[in-house]
């Protein structure tokens, strides 16, 4: 069949890729002017930064890192080792800093500071959550929300707001004040496989390489906004913003659903478009520079990943230090990646500022996506929807391709890179 993918995020790139390896001829339409997958990836003194950088924990990120292994694409482990700080009105305290263990690769408090004023709170914080989790998943009312989780029970306020909370703010890229709305059960999910000891892996070449192999002999018209998509008889017509027109016989529409009242035609799809416009999207600001006052003020207290937080968790926000973690950047001036920043930032260290588009997941998307798998087995559909906002797990970049997956099922298309190991060798530029 020749069928049409809208939007070149990782759901749509994968879905053409499994799609096209499937014997379909696809086309991508893209609206910007590069492949929106790495259109934030920039070079930085001949380094890579990939923006939002991605590391991926094999158990959570299995499809995703499965789908690199088949095209081709090695990994290298990292280690994410951490610094949280205090924000005061005049100076910023690091009251912990943590490294990984050389067996096992887990979490250990490596400074005074944190042993002594907070290590007792934290180990306990630990014990109070890993108690709570075992009791949520032997209880037959998982459906809660996070905030619901916490209300029920006793968790040490520094671990879970110091420690906890800004590794989901991490993972989710979302506002620290809608995760409270997200289902309990994906982030328990993940808190808990987080720490069963395993490297973060991240892939060589960074996001660039992974889309080369993903659109590899797949037509993609770059720049080419869709402004209409009708059905006509037994096929699809799909006209871009030049006026120019194609017939397909499926269409896979892999944009947020805030985009498809730009094209979809109102009276063939108001069935769908009501359905699509009750999904919520919230936006943030990832700042790329190279101004040091996001990390711990001593230099041996630099960490992969930095917090910063004030005594009350009301101003948060959380920095990744990319040259500890991408090869093509040792060696070079230190430059980071900050979320939501609620410091100042010196403009003339500024590379560049992204805005990211999320998802807010909440009880009510998980009836919804249920509804929009039911609408996707009507007899005779000619258009699809899929991205990392029709599914409730959790990493985004997980569900993005999972999202795929359900509709390479709808298309009867193969799966060949399911439970694929991620092929591992260790970058010597970051000496481990």
């Amino acid at each position: 069949m020749d069928i049409a993918v809208i939007g070149s995020g990782m759901a749509g790139l994968a879905t053409a890729r499994i799609l096209k390896d499937a014997g379909h001829n696809i086309t991508i339409f893209e609206a910007l002017t590069g492949r929106g997958m790495d259109s934030h990836s920039t070079e930085f003194e001949g380094g890579l930064i990939d923006a939002p950088l991605r590391v991926m924990n094999p158990h959570l990120w299995k499809n995703t890192l499965s789908l690199a292994t088949y095209l081709g694409i090695k990994t290298y482990p990292v280690r994410t080792y951490m610094a949280c700080s205090w924000l005061f009105e005049d100076r910023t305290e690091t009251w912990l800093t943590t490294t990984r263990s050389r067996i096992g690769n887990f979490p250990i408090i490596n400074n005074r500071k944190g042993l002594q004023q907070y290590g007792w709170r934290l180990v306990k914080g630990m014990l109070q959550l890993k108690t709570a989790i075992a009791k949520f998943f032997k209880s037959k009312d998982q459906d809660m929300t996070l905030a619901e989780f916490i209300n029920q029970h006793e968790i040490e306020e520094v671990f879970w707001h110091g420690a906890v909370m800004p590794v989901l703010y991490t993972i989710c890229t979302c506002n620290p004040k809608t995760i409270g709305e997200w289902p309990a059960k994906p982030l328990l999910i993940f808190l808990r496989q987080l720490t069963d000891g395993d490297a973060l892996l991240r892939l060589q070449g960074g996001t660039p390489a992974l889309v080369d192999k993903l659109i590899e002999n797949i037509n993609i018209q770059s720049g080419s906004a869709i402004t209409k998509v009708t059905e006509q008889a037994e096929k699809v017509l799909v006209e871009n913003n030049k006026g120019e027109q194609q017939l397909f016989d499926r269409v896979v529409v892999a944009t947020p659903t805030t985009k498809i009242e730009e094209f979809l035609d109102s009276a063939q799809f108001v069935d769908d478009i009501a359905l699509l416009r009750q999904f919520r999207f919230e936006q943030g600001q990832l700042v790329i520079h190279t101004d040091s006052s996001v990390m711990p003020p001593k230099r041996k207290d630099w960490s992969v990943l930095s917090y910063m937080m004030d005594r009350k968790f009301t101003r948060q926000q959380f920095t990744v230090w990319l040259n500890s973690v991408e090869p093509s950047l040792v060696g070079k001036n230190a430059v980071f990646q900050t979320w939501q920043p609620v410091t100042e930032i010196d403009p003339k260290k500024v590379i560049s500022t992204v805005t990211l588009t999320r998802a807010v997941v909440d009880s009510k998307t998980v009836a919804l996506n249920k509804e929009l798998q039911q609408r996707h087995k009507m007899a005779n559909r000619k258009v699809f929807f899929c991205g990392s906002w029709s599914c409730d797990g959790l990493p985004i970049l997980e569900s993005a391709v999972t999202s795929a997956m359900h509709i390479a099922e709808i298309f009867g298309a193969p799966l060949p890179f399911v439970g694929l190991k991620p092929k591992v060798e260790v970058a010597p530029q970051l000496g481990y």
